[in-house]
C-alpha cells in the first residue's frame, strides 16, 4: 500500500512506488521484462548455433541432431517476444488501476492536511499541481521506464558485450564506449525537459482556463453579451504560444541530441561490423556468430541510439520530479501544529473527544458551553502587520451573535481562526475552556457548519447538494445514479445528534432525534429545511424534483438563480449537526431587503442553536441577541441592538447610514 511519507525520494522510488501500490503485478511485470531480456541475449547464441549448424549441414552434408533443438529454441524465443508484450499489459493494467487509486488518495489526504496558508501560496499551488498531476497521469511510465532500463536494456547490452568479449575482448570495449556519451547526453536532456515543462506549466494552466472561458457553458451569457471573444482569444493564443515555444525548444534540443547520438552510434556500429569481417575470415568468429552478432549490434544501435537514451532522459526527468515530491511530502500539516501547541504549552486533548462506536467511528463533539477568544493576536505568515490585536470575546450556547464591521476590520480573519484554517496565533481560543489547538483537525472542523460568501455550487443533484452537509455519508456517484431518478443515490448516511428545527415531518410524523440518520430521516430533514427556507416552489418546478442535476455540466442540468443557490447553501449548512452555525456574508450579492428576509428565515430555523452572523451590512443584526462591533482588529463595542443604538457609537452611526437600504417604498412614492 502506497503511503506518502516525509522522506527524501530518489530515482529508486520509480520502482518503490509502483511496488508499494501493487507488489504482485509489479513483480510479474519485472519478471516478464527480465525473461524478454534473456530471450534477446540467448537468441544471439541460438541463432549463431543454428546458422553454423545449417551451413555445416549444407556444405559437408553433416546433419547434427542438435540443429532441430536450436531451431525449436529459436522459434520459442521469437514466439515469446511476440506474446510477452500482451502478457505484460495484463499485469500493467492491474497495476495502473491499483496505483492510480492509491496515489490519488494519498495526495488528496496530503492536500487536505496542508496548512491553510499554504493553499493560498501560489508557489505551493504550483508545486502541488506538478506533483499530483504528473504522477497520477504517468504512473505506468514511471514503472516502465525504470524496468526497461534496468531489467531489459542494461542486461541485454551486458549480455551481448559478454558474448563479444568471450571471442574478441577489445571489440566489447569499443561497443561499450559508444554508449557512454549517449547516456550523459540523455541525462542532461531529461533534466532540461523537466525544468522546461515546469516553466511552461504556468502558461498551460492559463491557456486551459481561457479556453474554458471561450468554450464553456459557465460564461455563455456574458461571452455573448459583451462580445469579448476576440480579446480573450488573443490572451489565450499568447499563453498557448508561450507554453508551446518553451516546450518545443526543449524537445528540439533533446531530439537533436538523440538523433545526433544515433547517427554517431550507427557509424560506429558499421565500423564494428567491418572490423568483424577479417576476424571471421581468420576464424576468430564463425560465420553464424558474425551474422548473429552483426544483427545484435545493429539492434543495440537502435536500443542505445533512441530507446535506451530516451529511457535515461525519462529517468533524469523523474529524478527531478522526485525532488518536487520530496518537497511536497515535507509541507507542514495541520496536525503538526496541534502537536507543537500541545508540546509547547502543555495542553492535553479533551477527553470528550475520545472516539466511540468502534473502529472508524467519528468521535463525538461535546455540546458547546462557551467559546472564547482570550487576548488573541494574529498576523498572516510572512507579514508583520497584526490583523487581530489583543482580541477577546466570549460566546455562549444557544445565543444568536452578529459580528459586524467595515471592510478590513478583521471579520474574515476571525472566521479563519474560528474554523481552524490558521492556528499560528498568540493567545488562546478556548472551546469549553480547552485550547482548540489541542483538538484534532477533523474535530475542530466539525464544530462549525458554515455558509461562506463564496459558497460552493456543486454540479450534482439538488439532493446531493443539500445532503452533502450531513457529512460521513456514502452515496452513489456512478453515471447511472446521476441519471435523474435512476439508481439509489444514497447508500449510507451519517450520524447526527439531532435536527435543526425539530418538529413533525411533512406527513405529520413524530420528531426525529435518532442518533443514526437513516435515508428516510435525511429526506424528512431535507424537505423540512428547504420548505422553511422558501425553496419548495422552485423545487416543484424542477422536472425531476430533488433528483434534478444542477449547474451547467450536462445538457439537461438546470441552473438556479443566485438567491436560490444561496438558499441551497444554507440548507446544506442546516443539514449539519455542528454545535455552531456560522454565516460569513453569504447574502452579500442580494439586495439588503432580500438579505434581511433570508436571515430572518434562517434565524427562525436555527432557534435554540448557537449562530454567528458575519456582515458589514446590518440588516440581520436585529435578529441577534448580542452584537460585536469590530474595528482595527479589536472589539470596540458589544451589546444588543437596542443597547448599541442607545450608546450612539460606531454601531449606531453605521446603522443610521444603512437604515434607508431596508425601507420599502410605499406605492405611489417617488
Amino acid at each position: 500500500m502506497f503511503v506518502l511519507k516525509k522522506r527524501k525520494y530518489t530515482w529508486l522510488d520509480m520502482y518503490r512506488i509502483p511496488f508499494s501500490c501493487a507488489p504482485v503485478s509489479t513483480v510479474l511485470v519485472t519478471v516478464q521484462k527480465a525473461v524478454t531480456a534473456l530471450a534477446n541475449i540467448f537468441q544471439v547464441i541460438v541463432v549463431a548455433k543454428f546458422l553454423d549448424g545449417t551451413i555445416d549441414a549444407v556444405m559437408h552434408k553433416n546433419y547434427d541432431g542438435k540443429l532441430i533443438l536450436w531451431f525449436v529454441l529459436m522459434l520459442l524465443m521469437v514466439s515469446w517476444k511476440r506474446v510477452s508484450y500482451n502478457i505484460g499489459r495484463l499485469f500493467t493494467s492491474h497495476f495502473v488501476t491499483m496505483g492510480n487509486r492509491q496515489v490519488l488518495q494519498e495526495f488528496t489526504k496530503k492536500r487536505n492536511r496542508l496548512e491553510y496558508y499554504l493553499l493560498e501560496d501560489p508557489a505551493t499551488e504550483e508545486l502541488t499541481n506538478r506533483v499530483v498531476n504528473k504522477l497520477e497521469r504517468n504512473l505506468e511510465e514511471l514503472l516502465q521506464r525504470f524496468v526497461n532500463f534496468f531489467v531489459v536494456y542494461i542486461p541485454r547490452i551486458t549480455g551481448v558485450l559478454l558474448i563479444i568479449a568471450s571471442h574478441v575482448w577489445w571489440l566489447a570495449i569499443v561497443v561499450m564506449v559508444m554508449a557512454v556519451p549517449l547516456v550523459l547526453i540523455s541525462l542532461r536532456g531529461g533534466q532540461k525537459i523537466y525544468r522546461a515543462n515546469e516553466e511552461a506549466a504556468v502558461y498551460e494552466r492559463r491557456h486551459k482556463y481561457l479556453f474554458e472561458v471561450l468554450t464553456g457553458r459557465e460564461a455563455t451569457e456574458e461571452r455573448s453579451l459583451f462580445g469579448y471573444g476576440g480579446a480573450v482569444n488573443g490572451q489565450w493564443h499568447r499563453q498557448y504560444d508561450t507554453a508551446r515555444k518553451i516546450n518545443m525548444k526543449a524537445e528540439i534540443l533533446f531530439t537533436l541530441n538523440m538523433q545526433g547520438g544515433s547517427i554517431i552510434t550507427s557509424i560506429l556500429a558499421s565500423a564494428v561490423s567491418l572490423i568483424m569481417i577479417p576476424l571471421t575470415a581468420s576464424g576468430a568468429l564463425s560465420v553464424g556468430l558474425f551474422i548473429s552478432l552483426s544483427t545484435a549490434i545493429y539492434d543495440l544501435v537502435k536500443l542505445m541510439g533512441w530507446e535506451m537514451t530516451s529511457a535515461v532522459a525519462q529517468i533524469a526527468r523523474y529524478r527531478e520530479y522526485m525532488k518536487d515530491l520530496t518537497a511536497f511530502a515535507a509541507l507542514p500539516e495541520r496536525q503538526e501544529t496541534a502537536e507543537k501547541a500541545e508540546a509547547s504549552e502543555g495542553y492535553e486533548a479533551p477527553e470528550e473527544f475520545g472516539a466511540s462506536g468502534g473502529a472508524g467511528a467519528q468521535p463525538e463533539i461535546p455540546k458547546l458551553q462557551t467559546l472564547e477568544f482570550r487576548h488573541v493576536t494574529f498576523r498572516y505568515p510572512g507579514t508583520d502587520v497584526d490583523i487581530l490585536k489583543d482580541f477577546s470575546m466570549e460566546l455562549r450556547d444557544g445565543v444568536h451573535y452578529a459580528i459586524v464591521g467595515e471592510n478590513g476590520a478583521g471579520k474574515s480573519t476571525l472566521i479563519k481562526l474560528l474554523t481552524g484554517l490558521y492556528r499560528e496565533y498568540e493567545g488562546e481560543i478556548l472551546y469549553n475552556g480547552v485550547e482548540m489547538r489541542t483538538f484534532p483537525q477533523e474535530q475542530w472542523f466539525r464544530i462549525y457548519s458554515c455558509v461562506f460568501q463564496d459558497f460552493a455550487r456543486y454540479y450534482l443533484s439538488l439532493k446531493e447538494n443539500i445532503c452533502l452537509g450531513a457529512g460521513n455519508m456514502e452515496y452513489g456517484m456512478d453515471e447511472e445514479s446521476h441519471g435523474h431518478g435512476k439508481g439509489k443515490e444514497f447508500q449510507e448516511c451519517g450520524t447526527a445528534e439531532g435536527l435543526y428545527g425539530h418538529g413533525a415531518d411533512e406527513e405529520g410524523g413524530s420528531e426525529i432525534g435518532a442518533r443514526e440518520l437513516s435515508e428516510d430521516n435525511m429526506e424528512i430533514r431535507m424537505k423540512r429545511v428547504t420548505r422553511q427556507l422558501g425553496l419548495q416552489e422552485a423545487i416543484s418546478s424542477l422536472k425531476y424534483g430533488y433528483e434534478t442535476r444542477l449547474g451547467k455540466l450536462d445538457e439537461d442540468s438546470v441552473d438556479l438563480s443566485g438567491g436560490q443557490w444561496q438558499r441551497v447553501a444554507m440548507a446544506r449548512a442546516l443539514m449539519n449537526d455542528a454545535p455552531v452555525l456560522l454565516l460569513d456574508e453569504p447574502t452579500a450579492a442580494l439586495d439588503p431587503i432580500s438579505e434581511s428576509e433570508l436571515y430572518e428565515k434562517f434565524g427562525e430555523i436555527s432557534k435554540g442553536h448557537t449562530t454567528i452572523f458575519i456582515s458589514h451590512r446590518l440588516g440581520s443584526t436585529k435578529l441577534s441577541n448580542h452584537i460585536f462591533v469590530l474595528k482595527d482588529g479589536c472589539v470596540r463595542e458589544q451589546g444588543s441592538h437596542e443597547e448599541l443604538m442607545a450608546a450612539g457609537g460606531i454601531y449606531a452611526a453605521m446603522y443610521e447610514t444603512q437604515q434607508s437600504w431596508y425601507v420599502k417604498e410605499e406605492k405611489g412614492e417617488a
